[in-house]
């Protein structure tokens, strides 16, 4: 069982790295123009632009992840809760996306399914963590 808890933690703890190093450059493309898709796909949506949508995923998505992965590092108690939280963040976001561009064809889609699914993962295994360290009653690593 322990190393069922280390091996979730250390999952988590990458999971949420993978999520910060990709959405933080994701929002910078976002807000700069690098890689943005083209602006006529947000005709229709709340969005005249993709300065929210970029610092949305930039601060809220990948500063989130960021943090989370700093708190399972310094081994912060509710490290597995918050990781939860960025789980919860992340689907919301792709969500929205769906809702305000509709989903591309290719590596867009792609990206959509790959980033909900991430979500899901990130929600599941924190509350499997949460649930094993309440039977041992434990909230040591």
């Amino acid at each position: 069982m322990q190393l069922l808890r280390k091996t979730l933690y250390t999952t988590l703890i990458i999971l949420n790295i993978f999520l910060a190093l990709t959405a933080i450059p994701g929002g910078f493309c976002l807000l700069t123009g690098i890689a943005a898709p083209p602006i006529d796909e947000l005709k229709g949506s709340v969005f005249t632009d993709y300065t929210i949508p970029g610092l949305a995923l930039m601060i809220i998505v990948g500063g989130s992840a960021l943090l989370t992965a700093v708190m399972f590092i310094r081994k912060y108690k509710y490290a597995v809760f918050y990781s939860a939280i960025v789980g919860l963040i992340i689907m919301i976001f792709e969500f929205v996306e769906i809702l305000a561009i509709g989903s591309p064809t290719g590596a867009g889609l792609v990206m959509q399914i790959i980033y909900f699914v991430l979500g899901v993962l990130l929600v599941k295994w924190s509350l499997f963590v949460i649930y094993l360290n309440q039977k041992n009653r434990t909230n040591i690593i």
